[in-house]
Formats: structure tokens, sequence, C-alpha cells
């Protein structure tokens, strides 16, 4: 009678087991972000585009202030938002309710670079970076990158290759300046 218990319990603890390892949700898997709070995009109707270079055309919306500009070798915090033509946001510093800057590398900002999603790296672009230099702190700006500026060069494999042949659009204030 004992053995046969002990068999019962040994016999629920493995079925157990095997339930609980049936579960397929993976617990490493990076949940997608919730872009409810992402404000509306900034408008740029009645603003004058200033072409940067072939493919990235910047619409100055607010002046910034202050004895810096945005260099190539300049730490900057942001608050941005990236979407697609279509008007899909790919990433936002809004983001999950959050209204934080986020810190940029200008250096780093012109190298594609294949990374997990939902990243702030996922938003680097070459056009991302002409558009950002010479910003002054508290300017706001709406950056509009061609493919060819923005992920059209990206490797298959690459994250961001499913947005290849979008043109994206930043809408960009920048919060911070740290001179390099």
């Amino acid at each position: 009678m004992f053995t046969s218990s002990v068999r019962a319990v040994l016999l629920l603890i493995a079925f157990s087991i095997i339930l609980l390892s049936c579960d397929t949700s993976d617990p490493f898997r990076i949940p997608p972000p919730d872009f409810s709070t992402v404000p509306e995009a900034y408008n740029i109707e009645n603003v004058e585009p200033v072409t940067i270079e072939e493919g990235v055309d910047v619409y100055h919306l607010e002046e910034g202030f202050g004895p810096f500009f945005v260099t190539v070798r300049d730490e900057v915090a942001v608050f941005m938002t990236l979407r697609t033509d279509e008007g899909e946001v790919i990433f936002s510093t809004f983001a999950n309710g959050n209204e934080l800057a986020i810190p940029l590398s200008v250096r780093s900002s012109g190298t594609i670079q294949n990374v997990f999603q939902y990243s702030i790296l996922l938003s680097y672009t070459p056009g991302l970076k002409a558009g950002i230099l010479g910003m002054q702190q508290g300017e706001k700006r709406t950056i509009v990158v061609s493919p060819e500026k923005g992920f059209g060069t990206a490797s298959s494999t690459n994250t961001n290759s499913e947005y290849s042949e979008n043109t994206l659009i930043y809408d960009i204030t920048v919060s911070s300046i740290n001179p390099g």
C-alpha cells in the first residue's frame, strides 16, 4: 500500500513537471513596446524644409538656445519618435508611458547596427546623424530620411531590414548637449 501511494505521488509530480514544461511562453522574450502614449507627429504644415544633404530634409519647428550646437563628437539627450512614411511608430522615447530624454551618441548614430528589437540603436541611421548636427538645446526638428540614408542598405539579417524601403520620419527635441 505504501509503495502504491509513493508511486501515485511520484506519478503526480512527474505529470505536473511535464505539464509545466509544456509552457511555450519564452521568459526571455522582450515584450513589444506600448506606443499608445506617444504624442502625435509634429505638425510640419507651412514649414519649408531645408535639404541638409541628398536624402535628408529638415523641418525647423522651434529654435534652440544655449552656447552649444550638436557636433559629431557630442553625446546628447533627446526626446525622439521615429515613424515610417506610413505612420507606423518604430521607436519612441515616449513608449510605455515614459517621458524621459534618452542619451544618443552622435558619433555612433550614423552606423546601422544589428541589435535587439526596440532598442534606441534601432533608430540609428546616417540620415539621423546628418539631421541632428547643428541642433541646440531645446530645438525641435522633424527629419525626413530617404531609404538610401535610412535602412535601405541594411542586410536581410538586420532587425531594421523590414524598413529598408521606407522613408523615415524623426521627430526630435534636444534636451541637453554634452560636448565631447
